[in-house]
């Protein structure tokens, strides 16, 4: 398994008005937008994942580190409960890929993510 990329995370309570702020702040560059089963909107600015939704809607979500892209979702998750994490999301099919979510004891909480190859060239890795 090996990360590809790394990705900070914020969570807004609208998509275009955090995008807003990002391009204010000079990051200019959305890479990728889409949904999620949650109800969720996400983009890819620059180095930053942008999760928009209703607190409700994302509650879950804020306690996340950091998202991990990855070219084997299923190598990860084994390396990290090799490591000792717990499995807080399953693996599962998004829109984008697979992603799965782990909780290192007494560490980070990172979301692992798979991209598909259409996301993956949308997204320049």
């Amino acid at each position: 398994m090996a990360a590809l990329a790394s990705f900070a995370r914020i969570c807004v309570s609208d998509l275009d008005a955090g995008l807003k702020a990002l391009t204010a702040s000079g990051v200019t560059d959305v890479r990728l937008r889409f949904g999620h089963p949650a109800s969720l909107q996400l983009a890819l600015v620059g180095e930053v994942l942008v999760l928009a939704g209703s607190d409700e809607v994302i509650e879950p979500f804020r306690s996340t580190d950091v998202t991990v892209i990855v070219d084997d979702l299923d190598g990860a998750v084994a390396a990290a409960l090799s490591a000792s994490a717990e499995i807080i999301r399953e693996p599962a099919e998004q829109q984008v890929g697979r992603n799965a979510t782990v909780a290192f004891p007494g560490g980070p909480i990172i979301e692992y993510v798979q991209w598909n190859e259409e996301t993956r060239t949308v997204a320049g890795l």
